[in-house]
């Protein structure tokens, strides 16, 4: 069972890996697969959280919310992970309180990306992107537009959730491979 949650975990961060933008660059023929990238990140994220959870039965339930998945693995698993973050594509930011606020702030923000654009129909108009998929709670916590976001607070970023996924391949294929070494 561990081998398959990976393996579709790996499927789907593939995927997303295909529709994304080659070097930033967006084309009128590539604008369409933002959809589709933003679902199969978070649905790979949501994965690998399970096949993470699997190692130190964690008691993972069937949501998508990828902030109440990530809250149920255990310290180490969740600190590996943020560890992995912060130096994911050369970030090398040094661990400190706003660092790891930033993370919480980022991971809340993208908690729902898989349900949300999945419906993209029902919200957006013409602009697709994380911040106009918020909730309005989410926009009144994380918008830089918004008058109760304090000044100097975490930004919140749609990369976030690639650096995210990143990270969470990256340490369960660690632990694949120490299931395998052992």
């Amino acid at each position: 069972m561990f081998d398959k949650i990976l393996i579709h975990a790996n499927d789907f961060f593939e995927v997303a890996r295909r529709c994304a933008f080659p070097k930033g660059d967006v084309t009128k023929n590539n604008l369409p697969l933002i959809v589709p990238e933003f679902v199969n990140l978070a649905f790979a994220c949501e994965l690998y959280i399970k096949y993470i959870a699997q190692f130190t039965n964690a008691n993972v339930k069937k949501t998508h919310k990828l902030d109440e998945l990530f809250d149920k693995l255990s310290a180490n698993d969740k600190e590996a992970v943020y560890s992995l973050w912060r130096i994911t594509n050369g970030n090398n930011m040094d661990d400190h309180k706003y660092v790891r606020q930033m993370f919480k702030n980022n991971l809340e923000a993208i908690t729902n990306v898989f349900t949300r654009f999945r419906y993209t129909h029902e919200w957006a108009t013409t602009t697709i992107s994380l911040e106009h998929s918020f909730t309005a709670e989410q926009f009144m916590k994380f918008s830089p537009l918004s008058a109760s976001r304090p000044f100097g607070s975490p930004r919140v970023y749609s990369g976030f959730l690639k650096q995210f996924a990143i990270s969470l391949k990256t340490y369960a294929e660690q632990l694949m491979g120490k299931q395998y070494n052992s």
